[in-house]
């Protein structure tokens, strides 16, 4: 039975002009406020796939799943090795409510396909690309249950892809002291983004003002300032020790360069 007559009368229907204005309709779950602009609808769509992909991947697909947890939805995490339970706590994650399974690489897509069946989201770092036919399977399965599926490298098929595309770390000064937070660039659907991914406090945080970020300039690197767009650019900032440090970063990099 061929599926265009169905697609036709849909179309005429008030208010239905494409099948995925269907899903548009189911409200996403709920994500850190932090990470809500990366998704289109605010938050981790129902239904479909959305892949995280790049460094720091891991992290951030669990604080993705963070909020859900602690409106108690069911998580689960297939090929993830064995990630610091503290730490997975720390992103915010509801450990009540998060199952990760140490599972083969080559049994990821025939132990997923078992959990869409009882889990709102899973978090899934696949062994290997499914063929187009298991994919088709997969997707239907995940549509039909109306439950989120992330994955930490790229499949197709996926309605979001946020790709990291550059981190820095920041507390470790002068070869001591201990890491305190991570500048994360991503790139989604929705543009480019910055947040701190753990944030001081472990969780998500936003960029403070002022905030020192390595940019990529032509055939070398710089190091450029994020200020607030109330600053008066005429301020004196002779007294600003960040200054100091700029200047002096820009005379080792033209030194080597």
């Amino acid at each position: 039975m061929s599926a265009a007559p169905v697609i036709e009368q849909l179309s005429r229907e008030t208010g239905i002009s494409t099948a995925a204005a269907l899903f548009d309709k189911i409200p996403p779950h709920p994500v850190d406020p932090v990470l809500s602009p990366l998704f289109r609808r605010g938050g981790l769509p129902r239904g479909e796939l959305v892949t995280v992909t790049g460094e720091l991947s891991l992290s951030c697909g669990l604080a993705t799943i963070a909020a859900a947890t602690r409106e108690q939805k069911w998580c689960a995490g297939i090929g993830l090795g064995e990630p610091s339970v503290s730490s997975i706590a720390d992103l915010g994650v509801d450990l009540d409510h998060f199952v990760n399974l140490a599972t083969p690489g080559e049994d990821w897509l025939r132990v997923a396909s078992i959990l869409i069946e009882s889990f709102d989201i899973i978090l899934v770092d696949p062994g290997f690309a499914p063929s187009a036919s298991e994919r088709a399977r997969l997707l239907a399965k995940i549509r039909e249950r109306r439950m989120s599926l992330i994955s930490l490298r790229p499949l197709s098929g996926g309605t979001e892809q946020i790709e990291i595309t550059d981190t820095r770390w920041t507390g470790a000064e002068h070869g001591h002291g201990r890491l305190q937070s991570c500048l994360v660039r991503a790139r989604s659907q929705t543009g480019t983004h910055r947040f701190l991914l753990p944030g001081p406090s472990g969780t998500p945080a936003s960029v403070p003002a002022g905030t020192l970020e390595v940019v990529a300039d032509g055939g070398g690197a710089s190091i450029a300032p994020t200020t607030d767009l109330d600053t008066d650019p005429a301020t004196d900032t002779d007294d600003d020790p960040r200054w100091s440090t700029i200047t002096q970063l820009r005379q080792v990099i033209s030194h080597v360069g």
